[in-house]
C-alpha cells in the first residue's frame, strides 16, 4: 500500500509540477480548514 502511494504521489507531483515541499503545505493547509469546517458543524 505505501508502495502505491509513493508511485500515485510521484504521479500527481510531476502532473502539476510541485515539489515535496509545496505538498507538505498543501496537505497543512488542508488540514486547518478540515478542522475549522468540523469545528463549526460539531461544536
Amino acid at each position: 500500500m505505501i508502495k502505491w502511494h509513493k508511485k500515485m504521489l510521484g504521479k500527481y507531483m510531476d502532473k502539476f509540477g510541485i515539489n515535496a515541499y509545496q505538498v507538505a503545505w498543501i496537505s497543512y493547509i488542508k488540514g486547518i480548514i478540515t478542522t475549522i469546517i468540523i469545528y463549526e458543524f460539531i461544536v
